[in-house]
C-alpha cells in the first residue's frame, strides 16, 4: 500500500510513483500483448488504443486488487469501480529534438479534493519499460492541479458539482503561476499515480528502445464523471464486455452496465 507521504504527495503534487507486487512475468506477458496490439507501423511513432481490447495478461493487471485498494486509499473511498484504460506505445524517434507537449483531461475545484470519498478519478499510468529523462517521460507540472482548483472555485463550469473529461490545451487554461514541468522517471513494473488535472503532457522518445505504458482510472462508487457522449457509449460498452473476461470475485470492480 501507499505510506502516508506517498499519499500527500498525490495530494499535494498531483503524481507519485510506487512499486508494485506484480512479477517479472506479468509485466513480459502484457509487454508481448502490446507488441500484438500496438505494431509499429505507417510511420505511426505513437500507436495507442482505448477501451477496446480483452488480452488476458492487461485485464489480469486491470482487475488485480493491488490497485483497487491503492485507489480506495487515494480516494479515501471504501469502494471503488474501473473507469476506463488505454495502451500506448512510445517507439524511439532518435532523429527528433526532444520535446513535450501540455495540457489537462480535466479540472476540478478545490471541494472536490476535500470531499469523501474525493470527487476526482484517481489514474494509474503502469510502466511496462524503464523510463529515463530521454526515453518519453511524462512531463507534470508539480502541484498545478492545486493551482487550477483554487482558480474554478470562483469560476464554476457548466456542469455544476459532475466534474468532466475534457481535454484543454496548456495556452488555453487560464494564465495562472504553476510549478515548472518534470520528468516521471520510473523503472519497468512501477506505477505512476495521479491526477490528469495536473497540467502534464507526453514527450518524444529521444532513446533507442520504446517505452510502453497502461493506463487505467478508478473512482469511487458514489463519483461520477462526465464524457463526451461517443466516450461514455464507448466506455459502457467495454465495461460490459470486461466484465465477462474478470475472475468471480474480481467482478464487483466493473459497475453494473446500463442497459
Amino acid at each position: 500500500m501507499m505510506t502516508d507521504a506517498q499519499v500527500q504527495q498525490f495530494d499535494e503534487q498531483g503524481a507519485v510513483t510506487i512499486d508494485t507486487p506484480l512479477t517479472p512475468d506479468e509485466i513480459a506477458a502484457t509487454c508481448d500483448a502490446f507488441d500484438r496490439l500496438l505494431p509499429f507501423q505507417n510511420g505511426n511513432p505513437r500507436p495507442s488504443l482505448t477501451c477496446s481490447y480483452y488480452d488476458q495478461a492487461i485485464v489480469d493487471i486491470i482487475q488485480h486488487p493491488f490497485f483497487e485498494e491503492i485507489a480506495k486509499q487515494v480516494l479515501q473511498a471504501q469502494n471503488v469501480h474501473f473507469f476506463q484504460t488505454a495502451i500506448l506505445t512510445a517507439y524511439p524517434e532518435p532523429n527528433k529534438t526532444f520535446s513535450f507537449w501540455q495540457h489537462v483531461d480535466m479540472q476540478y475545484r478545490t471541494r472536490d479534493f476535500h470531499t469523501v470519498p474525493k470527487n476526482i478519478l484517481c489514474s494509474f499510468f503502469l510502466w511496462l519499460t524503464d523510463v529515463n529523462e530521454k526515453r518519453a517521460p511524462m512531463m507534470v507540472r508539480p502541484g498545478s492541479h492545486r493551482v487550477i482548483a483554487a482558480h474554478n472555485e470562483n469560476y464554476p463550469g457548466s456542469d455544476g458539482d459532475r466534474p468532466r473529461i475534457a481535454p484543454v490545451p496548456l495556452e488555453k487554461l487560464p494564465s495562472l503561476t504553476t510549478a515548472d514541468p518534470i520528468p516521471l522517471i520510473a523503472r519497468a513494473g512501477q506505477v505512476s499515480v495521479l491526477t490528469t488535472a495536473a497540467i502534464h503532457g507526453a514527450s518524444v522518445n529521444v532513446d533507442d528502445q520504446p517505452r510502453k505504458n497502461l493506463v487505467f482510472t478508478f473512482t469511487a462508487d458514489s463519483v461520477t464523471i462526465g464524457l463526451p457522449s461517443g466516450e461514455e457509449a464507448q466506455k459502457q460498452e467495454y465495461q460490459r464486455e470486461l466484465r465477462k473476461h474478470l475472475r468471480p470475485e474480481r467482478a464487483h470492480i466493473v459497475p453494473d452496465a446500463h442497459p
